[in-house]
């Protein structure tokens, strides 16, 4: 799969080269386009249909309720970004897309893709909540029960993706028989330590909106006898233990430093004497060096929570002050923009 726009000839590569090209253009209009064209392509099944076999134009159209002049254009962007091929009038889903797109794949993330139309809502705001200094807060923002199940199941497409991998990466304690699961929402990753581990049980403690959904998805998993949900805020729920380790997996980005160092006591207070703490999440790299893709994320994360992403040595920092030891770096390759830490209580 490739960009929607790259450099077709050598003149246009040396034209890019010598920043003759108006690139800022090309973020802002091509980005746009490139991205509601693949949420269309999820959220009006295109790529469900196509994932059945092949079709023409008009049996796409006819077949999905679509008007043929915007079906064609649709399919044509979506071609263009190689997630579609073209034989002649027809047209299927591309074999490197399958694995993506496919709803039976057990890679799809067409969950998350579609939850973005809730993400582009919030970034609708995005001048006014810079110019104001508030942000979106969605843990505490009331959003609908629709948003909650989109916001939930698409996070569980991309821990399907990874789920083996980190509980196979992870050094639990010797036969541990409980686990906590800090605002696990899907509850998926402990699943999968539970599938690893036969004497463990996983208890997911998160907000009564995300774990009602995560209850769900587990009793759909047939997980419901390993994986539990509690309702409660983690700053003041009865978070239960003793335990033999914890997950606070994509929950530090949510929080300011102090209420990270506040929630790490809080999970530290209820491990056993030799447990572990599993940290997952997108990191940042200190300094002032050239910024990356985690500065799209760090904004991502002020406007939804009022956070940030953090460095390695801030999270160090943080686990220092909770009473727990050097943390050890895990690079996961199934989701390379995340990075796990695994550190001891002490």
């Amino acid at each position: 799969m490739r960009p929607a726009v790259r450099p077709e000839t050598p003149t246009e590569a040396i034209g890019l080269a010598l920043n003759l090209a108006p690139i800022p253009v090309v973020y802002a209009f091509f980005g746009m386009m490139t991205a509601r064209t693949v949420m269309a392509g999820v959220r009006l099944r295109v790529f469900e249909r196509l994932s059945k076999g092949p079709a023409r134009l008009d049996e796409l159209a006819n077949g999905l309720g679509l008007d043929p002049a915007g079906t064609r254009h649709l399919l044509e962007s979506l071609a263009a970004l190689d997630l579609l091929e073209r034989d002649g009038d027809r047209y299927s889903l591309a074999k490197r897309a399958r694995k993506w797109l496919d709803p039976a794949s057990q890679s799809y993330v067409g969950g998350f893709i579609d939850a973005n139309y809730d993400q582009w809502d919030w970034w609708t705001r995005m001048e006014e909540l810079v110019q104001s200094g508030e942000t979106v807060e969605l843990q505490t923002g009331g959003l609908t029960e629709a948003q909650w199940q989109s916001y939930i199941r698409g996070q569980f497409d991309l821990a399907r993706l990874a789920g083996t991998e980190v509980a196979k990466a992870l050094r639990l304690p010797e036969n541990p028989t409980a686990l906590l699961d800090a605002a696990g929402g899907h509850g998926w990753f402990s699943a999968e330590l539970c599938r690893r581990h036969p004497g463990l049980r996983a208890t997911v403690v998160d907000l009564p909106d995300s774990a009602a959904v995560g209850r769900e998805i587990i009793a759909e998993l047939g997980m419901s006898d390993r994986v539990r949900h509690v309702e409660g805020d983690l700053f003041e729920a009865d978070l239960g233990g003793p335990y033999d380790a914890a997950l606070a997996f994509n929950i530090i980005h949510h929080f300011d430093p102090d209420r990270n160092v506040e929630l790490l006591k809080r999970i530290r207070a209820v491990l056993k004497p030799n447990g572990k703490l599993a940290v997952l999440d997108l990191f940042r790299k200190r300094g002032e060096g050239r910024a990356d893709a985690s500065a799209f994320l760090g904004m991502h994360f002020w406007l939804t929570s009022g956070a940030a992403t953090y460095a390695p040595e801030d999270l160090q920092d943080w686990l220092t002050k909770a009473a727990f030891g050097k943390a050890r770096r895990v690079k996961i390759r199934s989701i390379p923009v995340q990075t796990l830490y695994e550190a001891p209580a002490i």
